[in-house]
């Protein structure tokens, strides 16, 4: 740990105590957490910072991730009361990509970790929807169909989450940390929508991500414990 993690920490353990419901107490803690924050030019927005913590996952989506994957990101995040930023670099001779989540407490973790379980299933399962289509179809076709199937299976899956709202103190660190890491510049995650060009044979295949992705089993839990993300069914399973 260094010098600066020193004091943020001693700063938050400080204004934590702060809190409490002994006035003099809280009174205390609360001048000794201004006097070091003085001493030390540090800002309420550098001690909300300090809890935030950031964990990737990898990503095969590439440079402009598909509307599905985009999908499944934000689900994981909403769940587990995190934010999500993706991230395109250029290596060797192609494109590759991480989300990183980013929270308080473990939930950064957790949400990596069952971020890279669900998109192996995802593409385990919709790599097997296109091969049990048509094989005179175009291929354009069958790569419509399949991300079609993929937002159903993603659909499907968002509906057994139950949303993690984040608590205030929660929300402030995110705030702050995106306010000095990203400035103006976070935009809102897009991904490429074939489903614009969709026509009326495609819509089968929404349906049938949907069957299958109700199939998927996915235990939220709490944050600090991995969680156990199961696929009880899907094309080719």
């Amino acid at each position: 740990m260094t010098r600066h993690e020193d004091i943020l920490r001693k700063i938050s353990a400080c204004l934590a105590l702060a809190q409490s419901d002994n006035p003099h107490e809280a009174a205390a803690a609360l001048a000794r957490a201004q006097e070091l924050m003085e001493k030390y030019g540090v800002s309420h927005d550098d001690v909300a910072i300090s809890d935030v913590s950031i964990c990737t996952a990898d990503s095969r989506a590439g440079r402009v991730p598909p509307k599905h994957i985009v999908m499944l990101a934000r689900m994981v995040a909403l769940a587990f009361g995190v934010a999500a930023v993706y991230r395109p670099y250029y290596l060797g001779d192609k494109w590759r990509a991480r989300f990183e989540f980013y929270g308080t407490d473990a939930s950064p973790k957790v949400a990596a970790y069952t971020y890279e379980v669900l998109e192996r299933q995802l593409t385990k399962s919709r790599t097997a929807y296109i091969g049990s289509l048509n094989k005179r179809l175009k291929r354009n076709t069958k790569v419509r169909r399949g991300d079609m199937y993929a937002s159903g299976w993603v659909q499907a899956v968002s509906d057994k989450i139950t949303p993690r709202s984040r608590t205030e103190t929660e929300a402030k660190a995110i705030k702050a940390y995106e306010a000095k890491q990203f400035g103006d510049g976070l935009r809102s995650m897009k991904g490429r929508d074939l489903s614009t060009k969709a026509r009326n044979h495609d819509y089968g295949a929404l349906v049938d991500g949907m069957a299958d992705g109700s199939n998927v089993e996915f235990r939220q839990g709490v944050a600090g414990e991995r969680q156990k993300v199961l696929a009880g069914g899907g094309a080719g399973s």
